[in-house]
Order: C-alpha cells, then structure tokens, then sequence
C-alpha cells in the first residue's frame, strides 16, 4: 500500500469543509441540517448494515435500557406496544440474514442448550392449551422462543473481538449513562416512576428508576452492568486510562444502585462480585472492596440527606425474618406468600402446572390468609417458584437443566481459555449469570434481555479464541 502523506491540498481541504459546516451552522435553520445529516447517516447505515450487521448491536443495548420508556407505538391490535427493541430486533435479523447470504456461510455454531430449551418451550407450549390466561401466555411463549432466537443470533454474530469490544463498550456506555439520570433523577426528584407507586409498595422514599417502569428491574441492569465492567477491570495488562474509565463507571453505577433502594440488587451484585473474584482467584481483593465499601458509607453518612433511610433498607436485609408479616416488610412478605401459593399451585398440579402466565389469575385461589390484602400486585417474584407452579415438575427440570447447562459451560471455558482477555471476559460473564440467578429469585424477571443477549455472547467466546485474532 503506497505511504500517505499529509500535504497542503489535504489541509486546504480540511479547512473548506469546517468553513462549510461553519457557515451551514450560522446560516440554515436547524431543522434543515438535521434532515440534510440524518437522511443521508440512515441511508449510510442501512447499506453497510449487510456488510456490518454488529452495528446494530449498540442500538439493541439502547433500546433494552430504554425499556418502557423506548415505546414507539403505545398499543398494538395485540395489545403490545411496539418498542425500540423490536425494531432494533428486527433491524438484526435482516441485516445479519442479508450477511449470512452474501458471505455464504454455511457453517453455524451449536447451540449448547438446544435440548434442554426445547424441553422447555415445548412445556410452555403444551400449557398453551390449558392455561386461563391464554391470550397472555401465548404472547409470552412467543415472546421467549424470539429472546431464544436472539440469544443464538448473538452467538453467531460475535464473530471477532472486535464485535466483542463494540458489545461491551455499548454496554458501559449505556450503563454510565443511565446511572447520571438516576442521579439527576434523585437530586432533582423527578422519577420516570411516579413517586405514588413506589408508595404504594412500602417505600418511604422515591427510588430512581431511570427509564426503567420498575426500579428493581433498573437495578437489575446496574448489577449485572458493575458485575460485567468489574470483570473487565481486571483483566491483565489493560492500560491504564482504559481501567479509569471502567472505574469511574462502575463508580457511577454503584452511586444509582443506592439509590434504587433494590435490596435484591444489593445482594446480587454482593454475590456476583465475590464470585468474579473467586473465578478470577483474587479474593484477596476483597479487602479492597471492603476499604471502598466503607468509604462509600463515609461519603452517604455525611453528604446524602436520606442515609438514614439507606441504612434502614440495608439493614431490613437482616432483620425481614424477624419482622415478618409486618407492614413495614409487606413487599418481602408478599415474596414468600407468593412462594407458598406457587407450591400449593404444584401440589395440585405436579406434573405440568396450572398454565404460563396462569399464576396472577388463579392466585386468588391459593392467597395466603396473611398476604397484605392491599398490594395491588399479584404477580410472583420468584422465577423458580412461578415456574413450578406454571409448568410443573417438568418445566422446572427443564429450567435448571438450562441453567445447569450455561454455568458448567463457562467453567469449563475458563478451565480451557488461554487468551487472557478472553478468558477474563468468560470469567465476567460467568460471574454475571450468577448476578442474574440472584436476582430472578426476587424479580422472576425471565424475559430480561440482556440475560439472554449476555448467553449470547457467552457462548461465542471460546470460538473467537480458535480464530487466534490478537487483541
């Protein structure tokens, strides 16, 4: 390739077109600019979207972490909305099935869970026919077998390391963002999440949610995100600013994470770290953490207003099984009346269940005489216990076996790896599905993107180690 040099042409070009940007700026109206740039970047992007489909993937980070908020069309004849997901969704298997056709692959990965997720879906299909909330459940069974989907497209998109980074920057960049509005949100007190729900559930306080409907949903995002980015913290021999900005991150999302109030979240993140540093074998580094975690209390106890009410959430973590049954512990209570009714729901029903999505409707059947008559939810909060209760004995065989199947893989990748980079990847992730068993023990939030986006990726990784791409 002949050497480039920089001349006087190339800088009286330069020149010429900040001029024209200049002059674009001070004389066109604004919305004329932004037609006459948007146009032609949307038209760019489409035509390298089949030559490139991993560029939607920083638009399915966004739209994710959108959630709610990301709605595009409010209600549908189905009476699902339309969100940015869907259309980023949409947008990937058009443009990684256009690659696929003009690169002529023929060779495809396999997926590790096939066996145990067809077990799975075929429960949640043969429940179709018997559920009392059918309309719902079959949306729901449509909506896992495309989050299925999803998760094999991502295994077969993370081709390189550069798809890889292009993920995992996307992520940070998205968590650090959303972590700001949560803070804004706090200082400001104005919340996506009106202040009356977050009443009505127990709360002294409004807790930041971000663009999130729920603000334990939002904090799920913020454990797994802090588990992922510490994970890559560390990595051997990243430089130095690369390891600041994580830091700071990571920083940025511990700050939001308080301010949940998510005692689920708390104890996932607590769980997922110390097992990265278990995987990683630097438990030693716990110290570190610790000196931060009590640094941390230093800075809430003398400059936030509501630390007191920090510690009282943080506390309660200790004190529920004490203080069960009491108002003041109603949304932990509630959990495990819920867990109760879902096994009653099993004992009449072992083999199959009562139904996907049959729990909420025939709750009422099962209520434990002291569940709080007023909360308005009737939706179980333990994935394990909706499971047993929807599909019975043979769809929680069916779900552990999934999981089983996802850990045992990267622990024997980590095992195997020899690309320190890879490897402390695989490590993060693995520490990161962890976080998110912890958490769906509290949220049973099982059709959560990124829980299925992050498997993706999971899977891809011992692949891109055969290819021997440096980092």
């Amino acid at each position: 390739m002949r050497d480039f040099s920089l001349d006087r042409r190339h800088i009286v070009a330069l020149l010429l077109i900040q001029a024209v940007v200049l002059a674009s700026w001070l004389l066109l109206p604004v919305e004329f600019l932004l037609w006459a740039v948007g146009i032609p970047a949307v038209l760019l992007v489409i035509c390298l979207l089949p030559l490139y489909p991993w560029i939607v993937i920083p638009a399915i980070v966004v739209a994710t972490a959108l959630d709610s908020a990301g709605r595009v069309v409010q209600t549908t004849a189905l009476d699902v909305p339309v969100t940015g997901f869907h259309l980023a969704f949409v947008l990937l298997c058009a443009s990684l099935g256009a690659h696929l056709f003009l690169t002529k692959r023929r060779s495809f990965p396999d997926l590790e869970i096939q066996a145990p997720l067809l077990m799975f879906l075929g429960c949640m299909a043969i429940s179709l026919t018997y559920s009392p909330n059918q309309p719902e459940a079959t949306i729901g069974f449509f909506r896992i077998l495309f989050l299925a989907f999803f998760l094999y497209l991502m295994q077969v998109l993370v081709t390189s390391k550069l798809i890889l980074n292009v993920t995992l920057v996307s992520v940070g960049v998205v968590l650090t963002g959303a972590s700001v509005l949560a803070i804004l949100q706090i200082i400001s007190l104005e919340f996506y999440l009106p202040a009356s729900v977050v009443s009505s559930v127990g709360a002294n306080v409004p807790r930041a949610s971000g663009t999130y409907h729920n603000p334990n949903i939002f904090g799920t995002f913020l454990a797994v995100g802090i588990t992922l980015l510490a994970g890559i913290v560390m990595v051997p021999g990243m430089k130095w600013w690369k390891r600041t900005l994580l830091l700071v991150a990571i920083g940025l999302a511990a700050a939001a994470l308080i301010i949940t109030f998510s005692r689920t979240n708390w104890i996932s993140l607590a769980v997922g770290i110390v097992v990265l540093l278990y995987l990683a074998g630097k438990l030693r580094y716990l110290v570190y953490v610790t000196i931060a975690f009590i640094a941390i209390n230093l800075v809430v106890m003398n400059f936030v207003p509501f630390a007191a009410y920090i510690y009282e959430r943080f506390l309660s973590i200790f004190s529920f099984f004490l203080e069960f049954g009491a108002d003041s512990r109603a949304s932990g209570s509630a959990r495990v009346f819920f867990v109760v009714a879902g096994f009653m729901m099993f004992l009449d029903n072992p083999l199959l269940g009562v139904g996907w999505r049959a729990f909420p409707v025939v709750f009422k059947d099962y209520k434990p005489v002291d569940f709080p008559h007023w909360l308005p939810t009737h939706e179980s909060h333990t994935l394990f216990a909706t499971i047993l209760a929807e599909l019975g004995l043979l769809g929680l065989t069916a779900a552990a076996w999934i999981a089983w199947r996802i850990l045992a893989f990267g622990l024997r990748s980590i095992q195997s790896m020899q690309d320190p980079y890879l490897r402390g990847v695989m490590i993060a992730f693995v520490a990161v599905f962890i976080t998110f068993q912890v958490s769906l023990t509290f949220t049973g939030e099982f059709a959560n993107n990124f829980l299925w986006m992050f498997t993706g990726v999971m899977f891809a990784l011992p692949a891109l180690e055969k290819t021997g791409e440096k980092s």
